[in-house]
């Protein structure tokens, strides 16, 4: 069991709040919308928009690319791919983006578990959401999940121009919700970001590991396949 726990801090995408499965019904939404099917089918725009998706998010976490960037790149990236003309891609990644992250934001599905967690930890500690997500949009997440009522604060990388893993932002969440790190406790599934950051600054640490993937997790205090068995055990 982690001991001397007060303050709870959770990642939100994919750790509670279902990004993968939501993801996949704006991504379509954008496609449908913008008419993209005229240019290559679904499954040729996923895959281009999901290899540059990752490999920018990796530069976004360790601050070598603005946000502004990524958001526009992303898309713009995908439609060259797909063979849009290119006179007229300018300035239409960014409104993509916009449109994709409106729709997303209002998916309701959550993580397996994450409600009965959620409400578990609540009645014990104080849960923060600790996130490099966008601000407004990791706001109307939680609300179209059903679980903002269960948390304290919404701590984000927009708020304070830092990024998971980089200790700053760590620093900083335990600033703002008035805890300390000895006393912490970080749940994610990004065992890089959420794991290996929060450890770095002193905190305990929670990995969900849903995959199952077999690995060496020494950063994690803890290492979980489902949210069940932190509400269900002696874990916390």
């Amino acid at each position: 069991m982690i001991e001397g726990i007060k303050t709870v801090f959770v990642d939100l995408d994919d750790t509670v709040w279902w990004f993968s499965e939501n993801s996949l019904a704006a991504l379509r939404h954008v496609y449908d919308v913008y008419g993209l099917g005229r240019l290559a089918d679904y499954g040729t725009f996923d895959r281009h928009y999901h290899d540059i998706n990752s490999r920018l998010w990796e530069l976004y976490h360790y601050g070598k690319i603005e946000k502004s960037y990524l958001v526009e790149e992303r898309f713009r990236y995908a439609l060259e791919k797909i063979g849009y003309p290119e006179g007229e891609i300018s300035g239409l990644g960014a409104e993509i983006n916009e449109e994709y992250l409106r729709y997303l934001a209002l998916q309701p599905l959550l993580v397996p578990g994450a409600r009965e967690m959620l409400a578990y930890l609540s009645g014990r500690y104080d849960v923060n959401v600790l996130s490099n997500g966008f601000n407004g949009v990791q706001q109307q997440k939680l609300r179209s999940g059903g679980i903002d009522g269960y948390i304290h604060q919404v701590v984000l990388s927009d708020d304070c121009g830092i990024t998971k893993p980089l200790r700053g932002i760590f620093d900083y969440a335990l600033e703002v919700c008035d805890a300390d790190a000895a006393s912490s406790v970080m749940i994610g599934d990004n065992y890089d970001t959420d794991v290996c950051g929060a450890k770095r600054a002193g905190w305990r640490t929670v990995l969900l590991n849903r995959s199952g993937k077999p690995g060496d997790y020494p950063a994690a205090d803890a290492v979980v396949q489902s949210l069940a068995e932190v509400a269900g055990s002696d874990i916390l």
